[in-house]
């Protein structure tokens, strides 16, 4: 297995500054961590220069993991996203990352239900199959919505293992009141990267969860589950932080990754 980092981590979801942007770039790296993973929009201005990008993650020392992306089959034009994912997965290629990850989520005014996710499995596939069709795989990465219900053993057992894998959360998964170690020994085979995010019931919004080993997650039962599953891909630190002081809590986090996973790095 090896370390990634999302950027946002250091503070945003999309980094309008290019100048903050890569300046994470390069903490992310000078902390050590092997790979980078972000949301798509901090980097499609570098989609007509992939190899430009591909310098300064060789000076990062960092790989690109792949970029995140955010969608859902219930808006007038699903294509214009698709369109957008077959701009990302070519230059996730071309810069050597492996993987576009995807978030669904609910549509608005309807609630979790069998139909919704019957829905969504069908429209992941349909992103699973022009990702494959790039060479890429498809990780769907899951926020609390979808562990509270059945919604993950939906989009499991009706997405196609050949194409679609997940990058499972585990602090969304504690914070829907479920077992983060029983959902990775669910997802098996399936599991292409794992957010390892921390939870807590005093903190229940989607911006704002405890760092790191300062709340509800069991490091050491998800550690031997991974372990069980033969794991063997990117555990990406996923934190909610401040632009401009993100740094020491990140370092905490890697010092706590190499600790839980030892003689990894």
């Amino acid at each position: 297995m090896r370390f990634g980092c999302q950027a946002r981590s250091f503070g945003e979801g999309i980094y309008a500054d290019e100048t903050t942007f890569l300046d994470v770039v390069r903490q992310v790296g000078e902390v050590g961590f092997e790979g980078l993973e972000t949301n798509w929009k901090n980097l499609e201005r570098y989609f007509g220069a992939p190899s430009a990008f591909g310098a300064i993650l060789k000076d990062a020392r960092l790989t690109l993991i792949g970029a995140h992306m955010g969608g859902h089959p219930w808006v007038a034009s699903p294509q214009a996203f698709l369109d957008d994912v077959a701009r990302a997965a070519q230059f996730v290629l071309d810069v050597g990352g492996s993987c576009i990850v995807f978030s669904g989520s609910l549509p608005k005014g309807k609630p979790s239900s069998p139909e919704v996710w019957r829905e969504m499995a069908q429209f992941v596939n349909q992103v699973g199959g022009l990702c494959a069709s790039k060479g890429l795989r498809l990780l769907y990465h899951n926020h609390w919505w979808e562990c509270d219900g059945i919604g993950l053993e939906t989009l499991q057992g009706l997405t196609d293992a050949k194409n679609v894998g997940f990058a499972f959360d585990t602090g969304h998964a504690g914070r829907a009141g479920k077992d983060p170690s029983a959902l990775i020994r669910m997802l098996g085979a399936r599991l292409g990267m794992v957010h390892l995010a921390d939870w807590s019931p005093q903190l229940q919004t989607v911006v704002k969860r405890p760092p790191l080993g300062e709340g509800r997650m069991n490091l050491a039962t998800v550690r031997d589950a991974l372990r069980h599953a033969g794991f063997n891909g990117w555990i990406v630190l996923e934190e909610e932080t401040q632009v401009g002081a993100a740094r020491p809590q990140v370092e905490k986090c890697f010092a706590l990754f190499r600790s839980t996973f030892p003689g990894k790095a």
